[in-house]
């Protein structure tokens, strides 16, 4: 049920261009208000705080939750259209017409880079024996100063805190579908632990972890931590 929130929003821009322009020729900002209500209505459909914490899915491929990186897609092409349509619309003048365009290619190449990510199934986060890939971006674990939980319950993040720079790299609930708990536990264990690295992406490691980190939380007596945890083949883990 990912894809529909690709095509989705881009047919209701269309559809609304065509029928505002068929109710009042030249009406944008009629257009516009009923481009920034839709876009809100897919913000709401789409990127509802979840409730439930996924899974730990310890492959060691984290993927972006499946509907909401395919509206994000979605929505980065009905802005493209959005603006073309708005310019159109108004009758704008040639400059204004340009910067359009340049708002308009910017959205577009956004919403193909994202599609491209989704039908190649690239991960948010992935461990490797080198270090921790993050958004496409490696960074060694021999530069990883720290793993932290921050935030608070209802806006939860996890914080990388990498040396050399000024300000952690944050990894929030809505950007990767796994356990943030058990992501924060999985890459302090490893960063900690140099001589397992070698390891990473085996199934047997993989449960062997799961189970170490999660005996240590209820002997500690902490609650929320991971779910049971889902086993996929380290090259292909389902999002």
């Amino acid at each position: 049920m990912r894809w529909p929130w690709v095509v989705i929003p881009p047919l209701l821009v269309l559809g609304a261009a065509a029928l505002v322009h068929a109710l009042d020729p030249g009406g944008y900002v009629l257009f516009g208000l009923a481009g920034l209500a839709g876009f809100v209505l897919n913000q709401l459909l789409t990127d509802l705080r979840r409730r439930d914490e996924p899974p730990a899915r310890p492959g060691w491929q984290f993927h972006p939750p499946a509907k909401l990186a395919s509206a994000r897609a979605g929505r980065a092409f009905a802005v493209a259209i959005m603006v073309v349509v708005v310019a159109v619309l108004a009758d704008a003048r040639p400059f204004d017409l340009g910067a359009a365009a340049v708002l308009a290619t910017v959205s577009f190449v956004t919403g193909a880079q994202l599609l491209v990510r989704l039908v190649r199934r690239t991960p948010v986060l992935q461990l490797q024996e080198s270090g921790v890939r993050l958004r496409g971006r490696v960074y060694p674990w021999e530069a990883i100063a720290g793993v932290e939980l921050n935030g608070d319950r209802d806006n939860p993040r996890l914080d990388l805190l990498v040396a050399g720079r000024r300000h952690p790299v944050a990894l929030r609930p809505d950007g990767v579908d796994a356990n943030l708990l058990f992501l924060v536990d999985l890459l302090g264990y490893y960063a900690s632990h140099p001589h397992l690295r070698s390891a990473i992406g085996d199934e047997a490691e993989a449960r062997r972890v799961h189970a170490l980190l999660l005996d240590a939380r209820i002997a500690a007596g902490l609650r929320g931590g991971p779910q049971p945890i889902l086993i996929a083949p380290a090259a292909s883990v389902a999002s």
